[in-house]
């Protein structure tokens, strides 16, 4: 789909109405009036969900003006029945799409149903502190161009016990619970075999945060990038990560003028983060919040999810073939971490601009081998012998080891080269 094509579907008014479309919250309101709109996608993740909007009942900002756009996107569990009757203080606006679209199609149709100029994207798994909306809404008072992102300084709870949790999770859910009694009794009401989530906390314990009495630290890739780099991901070479719509908000206009969510990206991953890569080539600036934290109510992820992911990110390659996409598959399969993919991102870019004529051929052999090992991924192949999958002759390995000896003031490239010969 051609960017204008995007824009111009984002724009004008869907044609066709949603297969189930309900409002409720204040009343007599005008378009004007409302400021922010909040954009919730979800399948099959009742009653996480239901604790998420609970938590939005309670924030400072003004109900009057702020909406939430819940977009059910086929859910066969109980979200249909618990959410047709439901009434918060803020405006509530619930469409039930009874075939799946996908995440980024669902997205796009709370765009196009947002009255807002100011846009936040919540994950429907994710419970919010009271001054979440408000902390998202001043920022963007005094900055026009950027995307503020809270989602890197998540932290971690359980709300629900699921069928399929190991006996590990249930240990350390036990653990947790240990410093509430009420929550904890309810755990001792928990007997296997389930058949369905069990709660552990009720809106009470949202409305008194009590439910932060289970909350654990967790997401170390997280917290990696942001121990390492400032609110404004300075010197961090892929700042366009942060648009991660488990919570991010940017301007409508902004996301308009991007085209919005690829709908191309039906499954699962990388949706939120090739729309990001687009707004950062248009200039559009990352920041990072700790004032947006919210909380992750973690839940089962089936196996295909990964698959899915993975074959997302092909996806993303194939749209966006540089070398900053590319190089996600070295992280991506285990080859390194997110920190030495930086740096490895950092001296491929500054070799490029300084020896650009003299290492033509060298940057050819360093695409071909990233994008060999993003085969290989999506195979589902042991990255073994990279350079044979990748057709290397016997002339091009000795060229590659002479690079090598002709980079030593390029660490990172050298040392993955030597592993990639290795392999």
């Amino acid at each position: 789909m051609s960017e204008n094509t995007k824009n111009e579907s984002l724009q004008k008014e869907k044609k066709q109405t949603p297969q189930t479309s309900t409002s409720a919250g204040p009343k007599n309101t005008n378009n004007q009036d409302i400021k922010v709109s909040i954009i919730i996608s979800s399948q099959n993740k009742y009653p996480l969900n239901i604790f998420t909007l609970y938590s939005l009942e309670y924030q400072n900002f003004n109900p009057t003006k702020m909406e939430v756009i819940f977009i059910n996107d086929a859910s066969t569990d109980q979200t249909d029945e618990k959410l047709k009757g439901y009434s918060p203080p803020y405006h509530f606006k619930y469409i039930h799409k009874k075939q799946k679209i996908g995440r980024a199609k669902a997205r796009n149709l709370g765009i196009r149903s947002a009255r807002g100029s100011l846009l936040i994207f919540l994950d429907a798994e994710m419970i919010t502190d009271s001054d979440f909306v408000e902390n998202h809404y001043k920022y963007h008072q005094s900055k026009k161009n950027v995307i503020l992102s809270g989602v890197m300084h998540s932290k971690a709870l359980y709300t629900c016990v699921f069928p399929n949790f190991s006996e590990h999770r249930k240990d350390t859910i036990a653990n947790l619970t240990k410093n509430n009694q009420d929550i904890y009794t309810r755990l001792q009401d928990c007997k296997d075999p389930l058949d369905e989530p069990y709660p552990l906390v009720e809106k009470n314990d949202i409305a008194r945060k009590t439910y932060k009495d289970l909350v654990f630290h967790s997401f170390p890739w997280f917290r990696q990038i942001v121990r390492n780099f400032r609110a404004d991901l300075k010197g961090f070479a892929f700042p366009w990560m942060a648009f991660l719509t488990g919570n991010v908000s940017i301007r409508k206009e902004l996301i308009v003028k991007a085209g919005g969510f690829d709908e191309e990206f039906f499954h699962y991953g990388y949706e939120d983060w090739e729309l990001g890569y687009r707004l950062y080539k248009m200039g559009v600036q990352c920041i990072v919040s700790k004032k947006l934290i919210t909380y992750h109510q973690e839940h089962p992820v089936e196996e295909r999810k990964w698959r899915e992911a993975i074959g997302n990110f092909g996806l993303f390659t194939i749209k966006h073939h540089d070398v900053d996409v590319l190089i996600l598959g070295l992280e991506l399969s285990g080859i390194t971490d997110i920190l030495t993919m930086n740096k490895l991102l950092r001296e491929y870019k500054l070799l490029r601009q300084s020896r650009s004529k003299q290492f033509q051929k060298f940057q050819e052999k360093f695409i071909l081998i990233l994008e060999t090992i993003i085969l290989m991924l999506q195979v589902d192949i042991q990255h073994f012998n990279i350079l044979g999958a990748a057709g290397f002759s016997s002339k091009d390995r000795k060229e590659l080891l002479n690079d090598i000896k002709s980079l030593s003031d390029y660490p990172n490239i050298t040392s993955f080269l030597k592993q990639v010969i290795n392999s």
